[in-house]
């Protein structure tokens, strides 16, 4: 009945002018009557995209978490309310600050007050329904955050309960619905301490230890065994250092200081233990211009190609240019929260998540909900105006449509075959003055498999300015090979139809070769022991001379 009240009341939209610059409103979700905690009834807030298409934006309540399917961004719509409670008690769970992640088909849900724990969703079969799958309090009571390294299948916690100063660290990959600890491990002991966010990358955690005013980086490549790999500290404009995002090449990072007044931080960590104030570049909002009571607190930064998305508290989302980083633009931004007059405390807005593929925006705002929203009119040297993937017999065909095209002359077109994680080029098309309506045919494509594609405008300074991706599901041609078990330590192909030489490859989910071997004879099955290779989400490859397939697997342990 609750879910049914929610549905029907739904605000559409505010009442109150909202200032923007190149970004446009698609669609807000404001609950009524939700319970409030310091003035606030919202908080961060994360995105997911399933394989049928359908996109959901997850948002954080006092005391319960709305899952919203935004796939038509105009109307977006609750498919599930949960209500949080504390374990084992059963009382309700009131927190202010919730946070949440995403690994296959499953979302993470975790607060910082209370004894929630570790909340566990399947979103398998959205948007028909949402499960809570697993709440449990083996690894911590409350925690402030949590990060998943998709690539190797971990989850780490930090600010829990249990290693207030360090960080919990999960196994999701043997079994994504029922967890099991990695290991606890404390930092203080290596000049760090509290850990308040963590982003984490390739077994890299980029930890801001909050009052301390650093952040320092720690490699846990070797479980139980880590190293301290890097350290940002004694920067400009120094504070709280409150949470990090770094770059898709691994040499910058932005950095926020959740303090009022300290600027947003462009950090270059290519030498990341030898990091100086001459590495760091500084750039600000305010909305209100310099003679407003109190100064602009940004709250937590993404990147997504050349461009920064900063949940800004007052100043709402603002978006940065920071492909030049002596030269660090604003290219549009939307205030969440319009009817601040001072930036004295930490309203507006919590959290963004730009990461769909369909382009779209999300974000919180902690008064007025949830926003979905995109850029137009981008100043960024060219717009996107559609783009189309479809398959066309054996071939997937691109189409695509630009307008205000400067400062470039071709497009690389970049295809990934691990669900939109790594990309890689497969061709260019050359820019025509006066045209705007361009093609590319992709004829390299396997029989059932599943592609996704982009289109990267290459401007004059070699940036990029990146089209949505679009997911294409090629026919099968007949099967001819099948993996017969998932890789435990035992990898076993049945060959469907005699081949003379079979070429096998085995990439991880960047892309790199683990493991070749070429197959010779009449072959019905094949073993092979692959004990070096470590858990997680593989393609393999199988190329006959004539013909091809890639399949997803996985190895479970």
């Amino acid at each position: 009945m609750r879910l049914v009240l929610f549905l029907a009341l739904v605000l559409p939209s505010f009442t109150i002018a909202q200032p923007s610059f190149n970004m446009t409103l698609l669609g807000n979700l404001d609950i009524p009557n939700l319970p409030t905690r310091f003035g606030s009834e919202y908080n961060d807030c994360w995105g997911f995209r399933h394989a049928n298409g359908t996109e959901i934006a997850i948002i954080g309540g006092m005391e319960d978490i709305f899952f919203v399917n935004v796939t038509v961004p105009t109307n977006p719509v609750v498919i599930y309310t949960h209500h949080v409670l504390n374990s084992p008690t059963g009382s309700n769970n009131e927190s202010l600050w919730r946070d949440f992640k995403t690994y296959g088909n499953y979302a993470y849900a975790a607060a910082d007050e209370g004894t929630s724990g570790l909340l566990i969703f399947d979103l398998s079969n959205v948007p028909t329904s949402v499960t809570m799958v697993k709440q449990t309090v083996a690894f911590w009571n409350r925690t402030h955050n949590i990060f998943i390294d998709e690539q190797h299948g971990k989850l780490y916690a930090a600010g829990s309960n249990s290693v207030s100063n360090g960080l919990v660290i999960l196994d999701l990959v043997s079994n994504p619905a029922d967890p099991t600890t990695f290991w606890n491990i404390p930092l203080n002991g290596v000049g760090g301490g509290y850990v308040h966010d963590v982003y984490v990358h390739d077994n890299v955690a980029y930890c801001s230890h909050g009052s301390l005013s650093k952040l320092q980086m720690y490699d846990f490549s070797n479980l139980p065994s880590f190293t301290v790999v890097g350290l940002v500290d004694n920067y400009p404009e120094e504070g709280y250092n409150h949470s990090s995002w770094v770059n898709s090449t691994g040499n910058m990072l932005v950095m926020t200081d959740e303090t009022h007044g300290s600027d947003v931080k462009l950090v270059d960590i290519s030498q990341p233990l030898d990091v100086s104030i001459d590495d760091c570049n500084t750039f600000f909002s305010e909305l209100l211009g310099p003679g407003a009571p109190g100064s602009s607190v940004c709250h937590n930064p993404f990147i997504l190609g050349d461009l920064a998305y900063l949940s800004y508290y007052h100043d709402g989302v603002q978006v940065y240019d920071i492909s030049n980083p002596e030269d660090i633009t604003r290219v549009a931004y939307y205030d969440t929260y319009p009817d601040n007059v001072d930036y004295i405390g930490y309203e507006g807005c919590w959290g963004v998540y730009p990461f769909l593929s369909s382009g779209i925006i999300i974000a919180s705002d902690q008064t007025y909900g949830l926003f979905v929203m995109e850029i137009t009119n981008s100043p960024l040297d060219i717009e996107f105006v559609s783009f189309n993937a479809f398959r066309q017999k054996s071939n997937i065909e691109l189409e695509w449509v630009v307008a205000d095209v400067s400062f470039g002359s071709v497009f690389e077109i970049m295809r990934s075959t691990d669900g939109g994680i790594t990309f890689q080029s497969i061709g260019t098309v050359d820019l025509e003055e006066g045209k705007s309506k361009y093609d590319f045919t992709d004829r390299q494509v396997a029989p059932s498999f599943k592609y996704a594609y982009r289109i990267d405008f290459i401007q004059d300074d070699q940036s990029r300015i990146s089209s949505p991706f679009r997911y294409v599901r090629t026919l099968s041609n007949g099967q001819h090979f099948r993996v017969a078990n998932p890789i435990s330590n035992e990898l076993v192909i049945d060959i469907l139809n005699p081949v003379e030489i079979l070429n096998l490859a085995l990439y991880n989910v960047e892309g790199q070769q683990v493991w070749a071997e070429k197959v010779s004879g009449p072959n019905s099955r094949i073993e092979r022991q692959l004990d070096n290779i470590p858990p997680g989400q593989y393609v393999l490859t199988l190329h006959t001379g004539i013909e091809s397939e890639n399949l997803i697997i996985q190895k479970i342990r």
